[in-house]
């Protein structure tokens, strides 16, 4: 699935700011010539695709979303709510959005916002957001470069700037609620959501960074919604073996060079950007990357 954005680069073709490589959305091509979206097929396979930790977290629905993020200008000032705020504002069953990103590309003096700026005071923050007045002298910035890892949790105050090339792994959510567009003209679909914002920030919160040069502390990240590891990395070939075993499914994105899967009796073998998904009800498979490639491997926790 892909999405037309006023703020899109070239790298996913003209005009596509992202590229939603596996989510609920996603179609999948069944043995017999149909098609169903990954949810679909979650309701009908149940934990076969989503395993014990889906059921728990979602029932029988796909429980991730992995994109890619193309921006040429700012992305909006935003923020996302927890399941707690979706559910009060918009009824049962509706979720938040805990995201993680991972920075493939950064050209000089590519930057991210990770929260508001030291000493701006829960009052500040929430004062800023009601007047529509929050400017970058309020917030913090990170200087991006490739291999940078970040955990962003919902509640944080956000956004993605230019020069960048970003792999975010999130609940499968597209709630968002916009604080600033940048002086972007609003749009029935593009407008902002200052009381919505207000709600949901926590103005004690930053992303956090918890990895660089494509290693992450302590090997994983883990945390309430997401599991995200790296396999390679170091420019050398690299094989791990992996054990879905009826726990969780493995949303799996090449980046840099092509990937390599092989389980019992099957194979595929991913380009550079491409993403597949390891049903739950594999016992064990073994990713394989070239030299220079590496594989991004998201999964539940737990």
């Amino acid at each position: 699935m892909t999405s037309l954005r006023p703020w899109a680069g070239s790298r996913l073709g003209e005009g596509v700011g992202e590229l939603w490589a596996a989510g609920p959305d996603s179609a999948v091509t069944l043995p017999d010539g149909g098609s169903c979206t990954l949810d679909e097929l979650a309701a009908s396979a149940s934990a076969a695709l989503v395993g014990s930790a889906g059921l728990a977290a979602l029932g029988p629905r796909f429980p991730l979303l992995a994109k890619l993020i193309d921006p040429s200008e700012w992305l909006s000032l935003q923020v996302h709510p927890d399941d707690a705020l979706a559910r009060r504002l918009y009824g049962p069953g509706t979720l938040g959005k805990d995201e993680c990103w991972v920075v493939l590309e950064a050209t000089p003096g590519a930057r991210l916002v990770v929260g508001p700026r030291a000493g701006l005071g829960s009052d500040g923050v929430r004062a800023a957001i009601a007047a529509g007045a929050m400017s970058f002298g309020d917030l913090a910035v990170h200087d991006a470069a490739a291999g940078d890892v970040l955990n962003v949790r919902a509640g944080t105050i956000h956004a993605i700037g230019p020069g960048t090339f970003i792999y975010e792994l999130e609940q499968p959510s597209d709630l968002t609620f916009r604080i600033s567009d940048w002086g972007r003209p609003a749009t029935p679909g593009r407008h902002l959501h200052l009381d919505e914002a207000r709600q949901a920030v926590d103005p004690a919160l930053r992303a956090e960074v918890i990895g660089r040069r494509w290693r992450l502390d302590g090997g994983v990240l883990e945390e309430r919604h997401l599991r995200l590891e790296v396999v390679g990395g170091d420019g050398s070939a690299a094989r791990a073996p992996r054990h879905p075993a009826g726990r969780s499914p493995d949303v799996v994105t090449a980046v840099g060079a092509p990937v390599a899967l092989s389980g019992d009796g099957w194979a595929q073998t991913l380009s550079p950007l491409e993403t597949a998904v390891v049903p739950a009800a594999v016992a064990a498979y073994e990713i394989s990357t070239a030299p220079g490639g590496r594989a991004l491997v998201g999964s539940l926790p737990g």
